[in-house]
């Protein structure tokens, strides 16, 4: 009966989370149209921001409570996710096209964030100066972001998308922000009635603690990005789902790690220095290059991006 229940709660979950990713894209399509925003900037603030909230709570918690190494291992395990993870299975499924726009601000500020935080920790400390600096920075870059959206709009990059009907003739801002809205918390709550069946289910099976870390917690935590970018993607609008992968990074690093530093300094064991830190920075550049040849990333280098974070959860496990 109690396996029954947690299949029933995981399809249900599941169903949220389709269907909340669908009219999530459509909507974010819609507010692209209506604000004369560049769908790029949608993904990387609004979706990347809105899908990284789960994250945000658990490491700022994490962070008020004094366990500033759950808060820290969240957010670089977040990061490598999205990349290796979200962006891997998505390339393999569709090759993603990319904008070369993305390369005159997106890319070097994904690239700059990722470099900077690394070298802030370099005396194994994110103290409230670096706090405070990482958010300087955040606000900067949201700034250089908008600006960037708004002189490169054009209606020609949402004239092909195939709006439901709802949407059509829906021209209110106020209501397209609250179907995005609605849509953002089908997302979130769809993913965490997952994570909460699937944990039961495991537990049902005798699954291990190790395989669930692995399989359960690694995919649950990606599963909002993941869905609205399978979303996107499917919907003929990569840029949406390479800039939710991109902007909920820069959220990630910038915002939370600063916000978490601000409230009490974080300490960085070494090897996570050594290990970790390294890693986010050999993903970030492997995405660049691979934007980079024919601005796209093909099924092959998804599935090399895949392996990749495969390899980095098979060493973490060994360490």
């Amino acid at each position: 009966m109690e396996i029954t229940y947690n299949l029933i709660l995981f399809l249900f979950g599941l169903s949220l989370l389709i269907f909340g990713s669908d009219y999530l894209i459509h909507a974010s399509a819609k507010l692209a149209s209506l604000f004369r925003l560049t769908p790029l900037f949608i993904g990387l603030v609004f979706i990347a921001f809105g899908t990284s909230l789960p994250e945000a709570v658990v490491s700022i918690v994490a962070g008020i409570k004094g366990h500033k190494e759950v808060a820290l291992g969240n957010i670089l395990g977040s990061c490598i996710a999205n990349i290796g993870l979200v962006l891997g299975i998505c390339a393999f499924l569709f090759p993603l096209r990319i904008e070369k726009g993305i390369f005159r601000r997106e890319v070097p500020l994904l690239l700059l964030c990722t470099f900077f935080v690394y070298l802030l920790g370099a005396d194994l400390v994110l103290g409230r100066v670096d706090g405070f600096l990482l958010l300087i920075f955040f606000f900067f870059s949201l700034f250089l972001l908008y600006k960037g959206a708004k002189e490169d709009f054009s209606l020609s990059q949402i004239s092909g998308f195939k709006f439901k009907q709802v949407f059509k003739r829906l021209n209110s801002r106020a209501m397209v922000l609250f179907f995005a809205l609605f849509s953002l918390f089908l997302v979130i709550g769809g993913a965490n009635l997952m994570l909460k069946a699937g944990l039961r289910l495991a537990e049902e099976f005798r699954i291990s603690a190790w395989v669930i870390g692995i399989s359960v917690f690694a995919i649950s935590t990606s599963l909002p990005e993941l869905a609205a970018s399978l979303s996107a993607g499917f919907r003929g609008f990569p840029s949406i789902g390479v800039g939710n992968v991109i902007g909920s990074n820069i959220f990630n690093i910038l915002f939370i790690l600063g916000v978490v530093s601000l409230i009490k300094p974080v300490n960085i064991q070494a090897g996570i220095w050594r290990f970790d830190f390294p890693v986010l920075l050999l993903f970030s550049l492997l995405l660049s290059v691979f934007m980079r040849t024919g601005y796209k990333i093909s099924r092959a280098e998804g599935l090399l991006m895949f392996l990749g974070y495969l390899v980095f959860i098979l060493l973490l496990i060994r360490k």
